[in-house]
């Protein structure tokens, strides 16, 4: 259990920089497309041009912030700062609040992992057919993703193999999620989160089971919480 726990923090750790990475990212690309915008309001020609290349903002800013979304949903299951009604928790003793506490999130983590199932059935489903704007005819006149096709069938067909998305479809392919946009890519966001949610109710409820049955000591902050404050000194507290 200390070590799922280790694991557990690491992963915080990692979700806590991805959600403050993704957010400087998207306040900078919100304000640029704002001052742009206001650019050419004003007359400013170039401002316009640059707008036309930043066709993706959008997109990106609406991926962004799902991105935000379920990062910072599976950071507050984390720190368990998660929305919980705990009206029976408050009037029943330590133990059977204990026992209450890791029944709930097991069965959270449970419906976690079914929604995560659902949410990557959909996805994939999405991702099986393959836009006109990914589609390169090969030599036998059969329709392939453009990163599955060759350089040379792609440049025939006057298109550009996209070098980052094809490397991250390819790390995708090997994991069973195949995604034909990057835009699919970006949605897979939603059930990978809710199986790390499912992973920290699942911890989080077996700890609790087991505090409740006497086989796991009491969080540190409990132990601290319960202890005898300290008279004060000749002197009063500072």
């Amino acid at each position: 259990m200390r070590n799922l726990r280790r694991l557990d923090d690491g992963l915080a750790r990692g979700e806590a920089a991805i959600a403050a990475f993704v957010l400087l990212v998207l306040i900078l690309v919100a304000a640029s497309q704002a001052l742009l915008r206001n650019l050419t309001l004003s007359g400013v020609e170039s401002a316009n041009a640059i707008l036309e290349h930043m066709a993706w903002a959008d997109t990106f800013m609406q991926k962004a912030t799902l991105w935000l979304a379920f990062v910072g949903a599976s950071l507050a299951t984390h720190g368990e700062k998660h929305i919980a009604i705990d009206v029976l928790g408050r009037i029943l003793p330590k133990r059977g609040e204990a026992m209450l506490r890791g029944v709930v999130w097991i069965a959270a983590g449970v419906t976690c992992f079914f929604l995560g199932r659902v949410f990557l059935a959909s996805v994939m489903n999405n991702a099986a057919d393959i836009p006109f704007e990914y589609q390169v005819m090969d030599m036998m006149g059969e329709s392939l993703h453009l990163c599955d096709a060759s350089a040379a069938a792609a440049a025939e067909s006057g298109l550009e193999q996209p070098m980052l998305f094809c490397g991250a479809r390819s790390f995708l392919i090997l994991l069973g999620a195949p995604a034909s946009t990057p835009d699919t890519a970006l949605q897979l966001i939603v059930p990978a989160m809710l199986v790390v949610m499912c992973f920290r109710f699942v911890l989080k409820g077996l700890l609790s089971l087991l505090r409740a049955t006497g086989q796991a000591k009491p969080e540190p902050a409990k132990i601290a919480s319960e202890r005898p404050s300290a008279p004060p000194g000749p002197m009063g507290d500072a």
